[in-house]
C-alpha cells in the first residue's frame, strides 16, 4: 500500500470502529480474528493509551497519530498468528519483556476468556508500566501481574515469552532464556529478517532454543516489514548464559550499528 492508501481510512476507537478497522486491514483473516478478542476491553485499553500518552511518554510524535494501526492492530495480528501456530493460550503463563505501557502483552488479556493466559508484564522501568498497573487496578481487571526487573536477572516459568520494543534479536533470546520453561516458546516481534545465520545459531543453541517456524507477516506491510520467529525451548542454557548486559548490548550495537527493532 502507498502512504496515501494507508491513511485514507479513519476509524472510531469504540469497539465497532476497531472491528471495522480489523475488517479493513485484514479482510482475509477477519472471521478468525474477531471471535478471539474482547473488543470492549481493547477499546478501553486504547482509550487509556491515548489519555495517558503524554504523561507516560508512551509513543513518539509519529506513533501518537497512528496508535490504532501501529500498536493495537499490529499487536492483535501478531497474537492471532501466534495462536494459529501454538493453539490456545488458556492454562499458559505468558510474559511480555520490555513491555513499556503493556504492548503487545496486554492484548493477550484482551482475548476471550477461554483463550486467555495468565499474563506477566515485565519492564525494568516504572515510568510507563506503572500507569498500566494503575489502569488495571482501577478497572478491576484480573489475571495480569506486573514485574519491575531486568529480564536477564530473572528466572521464572513462562510457557510463552514475547517481546517487541526490547533487546534486539537474537540477543533477546539469550536474555530471556531463564524465563521460559523447557518445551515453552519465545516469539520475538521482528522487522527485517537480516540476521547473520552463524551468530543466530550460536546464540540460540547456547540459550537452549531452536527455530521451529519463521512467519512473514505480509498483512502488516502497511507498517513496514514484519515477521516472527517461533522459537522452542529444547534444552537448558549453557553455563554463564545469559551473559552480562553490557556485553550483550555491545555485541548487538556492533552488529546493528544502533538500537532498534523496526525498520
Amino acid at each position: 500500500m502507498t502512504e496515501t492508501e494507508t491513511s485514507s481510512q479513519e476509524f472510531s476507537h469504540d469497539p465497532e470502529g476497531i472491528q471495522a478497522s480489523v475488517k479493513f486491514r485484514f479482510p482475509n483473516d477477519t472471521d478468525r480474528i474477531l471471535p478471539l478478542f474482547d473488543w470492549e476491553l481493547v477499546s478501553l485499553f486504547l482509550s487509556f493509551l491515548k489519555e495517558k500518552n503524554l504523561e507516560g511518554g508512551f509513543f513518539s510524535k509519529r506513533d501518537t497519530n497512528e496508535i490504532l494501526d501501529r500498536h493495537v492492530l499490529e499487536s492483535i495480528f501478531h497474537i492471532y498468528k501466534i495462536h494459529s501456530v501454538i493453539g490456545s493460550f488458556n492454562k499458559m503463563k505468558v510474559g511480555d519483556a520490555g513491555t513499556g505501557p503493556g504492548i503487545p502483552g496486554f492484548f493477550f488479556r484482551c482475548l476471550i476468556e477461554k483463550e486467555r493466559p495468565k499474563l506477566i508484564l515485565l519492564d525494568s522501568q516504572r515510568r510507563k508500566l506503572a500507569h498500566t498497573e494503575n489502569f488495571v487496578k482501577e478497572n478491576g481487571i484480573q489475571g495480569v501481574d506486573f514485574l519491575f526487573a531486568r529480564a536477564e536477572d530473572w528466572k521464572t516459568d513462562w510457557n510463552l515469552g514475547v517481546s517487541r520494543g526490547f533487546v534486539p534479536y537474537p540477543w533477546s533470546a539469550e536474555v530471556l532464556c531463564r524465563c521460559i520453561l523447557k518445551e515453552g516458546y519465545y516469539v520475538p516481534f521482528i522487522g527485517k529478517d537480516e540476521f547473520d545465520a552463524k551468530i543466530e545459531k550460536s546464540i540460540l543453541t547456547n540459550s537452549g532454543f531452536e527455530v521451529e517456524k519463521t512467519i512473514l507477516l505480509s498483512e502488516l506491510e502497511f507498517l513496514g516489514m514484519r515477521h516472527i520467529k517461533v522459537l522452542k525451548k529444547v534444552g537448558s542454557a549453557r553455563q554463564g548464559i545469559p551473559r552480562a548486559w553490557k556485553l550483550l548490548e555491545k555485541e548487538s550495537k556492533e552488529f546493528y550499528g544502533k538500537d532498534r527493532i523496526h525498520q
